[in-house]
């Protein structure tokens, strides 16, 4: 049987309040499950969640990128106006 949490459970374990966390159900972007009129959570509805949540990393040029980025759009603003 997996941990299951209430709305006041899933707020604190996912740190948000649980005005926000109704928000994010009701628009569709926190998985819940319902029996009768109460909604609740488990372990893999907030994990799953979270994993929606994430950001991907970026990453830089390096300076040799920097510069050729910066000739390509050198040469994109002279052939422009000519």
């Amino acid at each position: 049987m997996p941990n299951i949490y209430r709305k006041p459970e899933a707020a604190r374990a996912l740190k948000i309040s649980v005005e926000t966390l109704d928000r994010y159900r009701k628009m569709g972007k926190l998985p819940y499950r319902q029996i009768g009129d109460r909604v609740i959570f488990t372990e893999s509805d907030l994990a799953t969640f979270l994993e929606n949540c994430a950001v991907p990393a970026t990453t830089f040029p390096t300076p040799r990128e920097r510069v050729e980025v910066g000739k390509r759009a050198a040469r994109g603003k002279h052939e422009d106006t000519a």
